[in-house]
């Protein structure tokens, strides 16, 4: 009966470790099934394989990965677009200046009219402007008259240089008459008198041409500005202005210089 109870123990044994062992084999795929789904959890939603056994569900998790980077490529890209956008805004800096300074000018956009409005305009507003052009043209037809004026008065001056040193020569010729001397001499006097003449003349014409200045200055300018203006006169105003009525200042000199010329 002993070694009969001790057959049968043993049989007993190798059943329930049979037994066991088919169980673990039973577990081992839920097992791995388990560890698969684990690996790929996060990922293998976006690929669709987390449950296809075993030793794919790591792949599919790396590929996951990898998708989950390409996704973020688009956000870098529109990123970098947006950084570039051109800006449509408009900068009123850029503007140019003459578009901006005709809402201030008023009035003074008469400025730009032609030269027959400066020379007959019988607007009250006008004449402030009007005179200080045709003064300013009168000034400066009056001074190009003295520098003509003394470029003549230079001439002369060379001239009685030259005769000046040709006498000195004739004078240490020993071979020189005294009627070569004395018709030099006389040619010097004539000379001097036209020197004279001439640096009179240039004088008389530079203290007209100072003298027609009056009434041209900035604040002669100022002040017809403002007589004119319905507007607040300010310095870009004013340095608007200057520039126009410098070329109107040209016109005006040739005109009344072509009214002078017979």
């Amino acid at each position: 009966m002993a070694a009969i109870h001790r057959g049968d123990t043993m049989t007993n044994r190798k059943t329930l470790f049979a037994a066991l062992a088919a169980l673990a084999l039973l577990a081992s795929p839920a097992l791995a099934g388990a560890g698969g789904n684990g690996n790929g959890g996060g990922n293998a939603g976006g690929h669709g394989n987390g449950g296809n056994g075993h030793g794919h569900a790591g792949g599919n998790g790396k590929s996951g990965a990898s998708h989950g980077k390409s996704a973020s490529a688009p956000g870098r890209v529109a990123k970098v677009e947006t950084d570039t956008t051109t800006d449509t805004t408009v900068n009123t800096k850029s503007v140019p200046k003459d578009k901006n300074i005709h809402a201030k000018l008023g009035r003074l956009n008469s400025l730009q009219r032609n030269i027959n409005a400066y020379l007959n305009s019988k607007s009250p507003k006008f004449a402030a402007i009007q005179a200080f052009v045709t003064q300013s043209a009168k000034a400066k037809n009056a001074q190009a008259a003295a520098d003509e004026a003394a470029d003549k008065a230079a001439a002369a001056q060379t001239q009685l240089n030259t005769l000046n040193a040709e006498l000195t020569a004739l004078q240490l010729d020993p071979s020189a008459t005294a009627a070569q001397i004395k018709a030099l001499q006389d040619q010097i006097t004539a000379q001097q008198a036209i020197v004279d003449a001439d640096n009179a003349a240039a004088d008389q014409a530079q203290a007209a041409a100072d003298a027609a200045t009056v009434g041209t200055d900035q604040a002669s300018l100022d002040a017809a500005l403002a007589d004119m203006a319905n507007k607040p006169v300010d310095a870009e105003v004013t340095d608007w202005a200057e520039g126009v009525l410098a070329d109107k200042i040209d016109q005006m000199a040739a005109a009344l210089q072509a009214q002078q010329t017979p």
